[in-house]
């Protein structure tokens, strides 16, 4: 298991994320500034592992949903403050696409894009952990979400199993 409170911490307002964040796969944890709790845990699998996922999605106010059927009745917050995007022509809706930012929206009702960019850079900072084998971990991400609660992993909460 993974010791999270020996990892490093990564300030999301440092200039050198590009060097500081691996583009290895991994899994990450976003933590409060002020109680040093986990609020969300997640993974990097993709292209460009971590990198991607945090610097690409999660710090990049840029990184939003513009398809309707990809929001939800749970983003009404953000839906009721978006962004508007003329696309092809109509005027589009956007809301935060990645599960991390559209969580801390639909917990405190937080606006898409800058806000919630900024709400992260302020309140939260980050502890990484690069693993390759991408089952292993898939594995090890539901067994933290498990383990640990985090308020901000909403979709993932997982119930411990009485064995």
């Amino acid at each position: 298991m993974i010791a999270i409170a020996k990892l490093k911490k990564v300030d999301p307002n440092a200039n050198n994320l590009k060097a500081i964040i691996p583009k290895a796969k991994g899994i990450y944890f976003w933590c409060t500034k002020d109680t040093d709790k986990v609020v969300y845990i997640g993974t990097g699998s993709g292209v460009n592992g971590l990198y991607n996922r945090i610097v690409r999605q999660h710090l990049n106010p840029k990184y939003i949903e513009y398809r309707e059927e990809k929001q939800s009745v749970k983003d009404f917050f953000q839906q009721e403050h978006p962004i508007i995007k003329e696309v092809k022509g109509v005027l589009k809706a956007g809301i935060d696409q990645s599960a991390f930012r559209k969580n801390i929206g639909r917990t405190y009702n937080i606006k898409p894009g800058e806000d919630t960019v900024a709400y992260i850079k302020d309140n939260l900072y980050l502890k990484l952990h690069e693993l390759e084998d991408k089952e292993e971990l898939m594995l090890l991400e539901k067994e933290l979400i498990q383990i640990h609660q985090p308020v901000l992993n909403i979709s993932h909460k997982y119930k411990i199993s009485n064995r």
